[in-house]
C-alpha cells in the first residue's frame, strides 16, 4: 500500500515537472509581437542608430507639459473695473448699496468682456484698521456684483477692501473706497464717496 501511494506521487510530480518544463520552452507570445531585434542590435553595432530621434519620456516631459499648461492658463487675471456705494453719504443706521464691475486682463478689454462668474467678499474696516462689516457681492448683472451694508456704525470713515476669486485664478484690492458715515443731524451735504482703485 505504501509502495502504491509513493508511486502515485512519483508520478505526480514527474507530470507536473514536464508541465513546468513545457511551460518554460515555450516562446513568449508577448516578445514575438516585439517583432526581430536583430536588425537593431546590429544597426546599434555599427553607429546606425534606427530613429534619429528618440521618443521623449519621463518626468522631464512631465514637468516641461506641466509648466506650458499652466502658462496658458495664467493669462487671464481679475481687475476690479469700477467701484462705488450709494447714497454716497449715508446717515448711521441706514442702508448703504455697494457696487463692483470687474474684468479680465486689463482695462483695454473690460468694456467688451465675457461674463465671467466669480465670488466677491467686501470687508470694511474703521479708521483704526478693525473689521465692522463682512459681506458677499451678490451677481446683479453681467460682471457687476453689489450687496447693502447697514451703515449700524458711528460716524466716521471707513474703508473698503475685496477679495475676488473665479476659475482664472484670485486678486485682493485694498482700500478701493472710503464711505463717510455721518450722523443724521450732520447730514447737510452730500460729497461722493471717494474711490481708490488698487490691487494688493
Amino acid at each position: 500500500m505504501r509502495n502504491s501511494t509513493l508511486f502515485l506521487v512519483g508520478i505526480a510530480f514527474l507530470t507536473a515537472m514536464a508541465a513546468l518544463t513545457s511551460a518554460a520552452s515555450a516562446e513568449c507570445a508577448s516578445c514575438m509581437k516585439e517583432g526581430d531585434w536583430s536588425q537593431s542590435a546590429n544597426a546599434f553595432l555599427e553607429g546606425k542608430p534606427i530613429i534619429d530621434e528618440p521618443v521623449e519620456f519621463g518626468p522631464k516631459v512631465v514637468r516641461r507639459t506641466t509648466s506650458q499648461f499652466e502658462k496658458e492658463t495664467a493669462k487671464e487675471e481679475i481687475i476690479l473695473k469700477s467701484i462705488n456705494a450709494t447714497p454716497a453719504l449715508p446717515i448711521s443706521a441706514s442702508p448703504v448699496k455697494i457696487t463692483a464691475v470687474f474684468a479680465l486682463n486689463g482695462s483695454e478689454q473690460a468694456d467688451n468682456q465675457a461674463e465671467i462668474l466669480l465670488t466677491a467678499t467686501v470687508s470694511i474696516k474703521d479708521s483704526t484698521g478693525n473689521e465692522v462689516e463682512k459681506l458677499n457681492l451678490i451677481k446683479a448683472s453681467a460682471n457687476e456684483y453689489s450687496n447693502d451694508w447697514v451703515a449700524s456704525v458711528p460716524a466716521g470713515i471707513y474703508s473698503v477692501d475685496i477679495a475676488a476669486s473665479s476659475l482664472q485664478g484670485s486678486a485682493s484690492f485694498i482700500d478701493v473706497l472710503q464711505i463717510e458715515v455721518v450722523d443724521a443731524a450732520n447730514n447737510a451735504e452730500v460729497i461722493p464717496a471717494t474711490e481708490n482703485l488698487g490691487q494688493d
